[in-house]
């Protein structure tokens, strides 16, 4: 059985521990309970953000670099303490920048060989207007990384452009959700419409905007810190973060679902609106470039797409979701279908397990 090391931009033992409980979907684990079924012998372990001794010099090089590549993030303190477990791999699934960059700069010094699929989450948007000496360094690491995944065809356009990957080496991968994770019935929750997100890509004072003076409740599941500062809507409910089992209870309750995103280049909101669509949610969504492209989105029949930044174009399509319960159910019953069909956490495993099936030794 093939030996796969995962490695994660921040602790995931814990929430292992909830899929496998049934309390989180694969999709969080970047389709490692899907790679488990396709025969790989997975190996996770926290270990490389625990304290060790020397650990604390390389976080505070880790700190330089990000800073340096734009916060794009680099954990070097995680890959050096997992040397032994990268050697004993037949691949690596580096699931993020900062995870896999570090990997790939052992591979440039010549401590490691073990192939890397690396998938990048936003790396070419956070030098799309600098060069400078860490984008030399990333330019260079990346041509040690044997396969490049990206989950938007902008992203992988701009891969190629700008760090001069071959194309034999970079490929598209549409993202999945564990889609009966979402397919559930409605709940005994107030059925207001929901939005939900913690990247900072989500447009939160668009939405806003376009929610303001309505006698509607609007629900918003975000990170706190991010809202802090912002002028938030007297019909605007901000309940506490919560696990994702108890946000599906919520999601299951709501008409619809309302997701502004910033444009962007990669994957901003992509995971939610997948998931939104999983729950058979009529779904409002900023056509960004990240997913313009390769989800097969179509407004009006699975979904509705607005100008990113438009408050009015949001406002009208909010009321017209309000105003249509026809039409929640028809976009929801079209969603779910379409991401059932093509954008199920095994869709996904499939071509993660191809890429890393091409390259392991």
């Amino acid at each position: 059985m093939p030996r796969l090391l995962m490695l994660y931009n921040r602790p995931r033992a814990e929430r292992l521990a909830d899929a496998e409980a049934g309390r989180c979907p694969d999709e969080l684990l970047y389709g490692l309970r899907a790679l488990r079924r396709r025969g790989w012998e997975i190996d996770l372990t926290d270990d490389g953000f625990a304290d060790y001794p020397g650990g604390r010099w390389l976080k505070a090089l880790d700190d330089l670099l990000s800073r340096g590549g734009r916060r794009t993030g680099f954990h070097l303190k995680q890959a050096w303490r997992l040397r032994d477990r990268l050697r004993a791999a037949d691949v690596v699934f580096a699931t993020a920048d900062s995870s896999g960059l570090p990997v790939l700069l052992l591979k440039e010094l010549g401590l490691e060989t073990t192939p890397v699929v690396y998938a990048s989450i936003g790396l070419a948007e956070s030098f799309a207007d600098e060069r400078g000496p860490i984008f030399t360094l990333y330019r260079r690491l990346l041509r040690h990384a044997d396969r490049v995944l990206a989950y938007a065809l902008s992203e992988v356009d701009a891969l190629s452009r700008m760090f001069a990957l071959r194309p034999e080496r970079l490929r598209f991968v549409s993202f999945g959700v564990e889609t009966e994770f979402f397919a559930r019935e409605a709940v005994k929750l107030s059925p207001r419409p929901l939005s939900f997100g913690f990247d900072h890509r989500r447009d939160w004072p668009t939405l806003f905007a376009a929610v303001a003076g309505l006698d509607e409740i609007v629900e918003v599941v975000a990170n706190p810190d991010v809202l802090r500062g912002l002028a938030i809507p007297r019909n605007v409910a901000l309940p506490p973060p919560e696990p994702i089992d108890q946000l599906r209870d919520r999601l299951a309750a709501a008409p619809f679902v309302i997701l502004p995103v910033r444009q962007n280049l990669y994957t901003g909101a992509t995971i939610s609106l997948l998931q939104a669509m999983a729950a058979g949610k009529a779904v409002i969504v900023s056509r960004t470039r990240a997913i313009d492209d390769g989800y097969g989105l179509r407004d009006g029949e699975n979904c509705l797409l607005v100008p990113p930044g438009d408050v009015p174009a949001l406002a009208r399509a909010i009321s017209t979701l309000m105003d249509d319960a026809g039409l929640c159910d028809r976009l929801g019953r079209a969603a779910a279908a379409h991401v059932r069909a093509h954008y199920d956490i095994e869709h996904y495993a499939d071509a993660i397990d191809a890429a890393l099936r091409e390259v392991r030794r």
